[in-house]
């Protein structure tokens, strides 16, 4: 399991070919989904993010979005911010149904741009770009840890008639929780580890990839992260944990 610690596409500049009549694409880059990009595909359009100096890109994610739907996605990085040519590192096909948060290791080291080409046709939005660096969390997930990405964020309410049966059915969306537990946490790099990923989390939208399938990533926002305790063997260990809302997938009316 990987999180991610720092996200610089805040700093990046981001154009679209072809551009969107719909919305601007500097607005992936907000820091949350309060807006987001869209446009009418047909065929494909080519996103670049340019870093004004070289910079280590470990991951990138695509949060608020629907473009699962489409029929693939390409991601290539490059260490020039134009001309030369880029170095592909993702190629995937695509048509999901569902998943509204898309997360990829990348492992790029002195990155000036990344392209995202995403081909399809119909409609398309996305609320957020994030790259940066992440942390892996020591022996992944814990047992009993709840994947956000599981369930979709929806919940019925209805009416029950005088025969009781359901009436006056509707849907909304409700808020996903979850936690993030590591009994055995590695105290000799938990100041460039553990206690990095909570101060950016503890204030910043973050991403979590569980494994190398992009569709079991998710964002997290509102955390809380737990006091790091004592390990109760020994002191090279600690306990450590943080609770966070999560968003993976939305409600098909939303797309």
């Amino acid at each position: 399991m990987i999180v991610s610690t720092t996200n610089i596409a805040i700093a990046a500049g981001i154009t679209a070919t072809p551009d969107s009549s719909l919305q601007d694409i500097n607005v992936v880059a907000d820091g949350d989904y309060s807006s987001v990009y869209t446009d009418a595909l047909s065929g494909q359009v080519v996103i670049n993010l340019t870093l004004q100096a070289a910079l280590d890109v470990g991951y990138i994610a695509l949060g608020g979005t629907n473009i699962a739907r489409q029929t693939s996605i390409k991601i290539e990085t490059s260490t020039s911010a134009t001309g030369t040519p880029a170095v592909e590192v993702v190629n995937d096909s695509l048509l999901a149904t569902e998943s509204s948060v898309m997360m990829y290791k990348l492992d790029a080291v002195a990155i000036r741009r990344v392209s995202i080409t995403i081909t399809g046709t119909g409609g398309i939005s996305i609320a957020e770009i994030a790259m940066g660096d992440y942390y892996e969390i020591p022996r992944s997930y814990q047992a009993g840890y709840k994947f956000p990405w599981s369930v979709p964020n929806i919940k019925a309410r209805s009416s029950v008639g005088l025969d009781s049966s359901p009436v006056n059915l509707s849907y909304e969306s409700r808020m996903l929780q979850t936690s993030i537990s590591v009994p055995n946490n590695i105290m000799a790099d938990f100041d460039s580890g553990w206690y990095k990923f909570i101060k950016f989390a503890a204030n910043n939208t973050f991403y979590v990839l569980e494994d190398d399938n992009k569709f079991h990533s998710y964002a997290g926002f509102n955390a809380v992260p737990a006091m790091t305790s004592a390990h109760s063997q020994t002191r090279t260990l600690g306990v450590s944990a943080i609770t966070f809302n999560a968003f993976a997938k939305s409600t098909e009316a939303l797309f």
